[in-house]
């Protein structure tokens, strides 16, 4: 199965993984708000910024800041490359 760009109407394979490492305590993960090819990066990261803001942590949650993974099918989370230089272009 091939992951697509969360962009309406793009059908493009997905290049990013734009997500939030998100814990409870107990367990940890990337919480994922969208995916994105490289043409709809920026419109993908702010969106996914704005509903991090909408649906805050739930008392004893930590959600981190939105960030951008190099999205490659196959690996964990933790195997992903976060892409820092990327993120600055688009932070708000």
């Amino acid at each position: 199965m091939v992951v697509t760009c969360s962009h309406v109407d793009c059908r493009e394979p997905a290049a990013y993984k734009v997500a939030a490492r998100w814990s409870d305590g107990r367990a940890s993960e990337l919480k994922t708000y969208g995916f994105s090819c490289s043409d709809h990066l920026e419109s993908v990261f702010r969106e996914s910024e704005q509903r991090r803001l909408d649906y805050p942590p739930s008392p004893g949650e930590v959600l981190e800041e939105i960030a951008i993974y190099r999205y490659e099918p196959g690996k964990r989370d933790r195997q992903l490359q976060r892409l820092w230089g990327l993120e600055e272009n688009y932070r708000t």
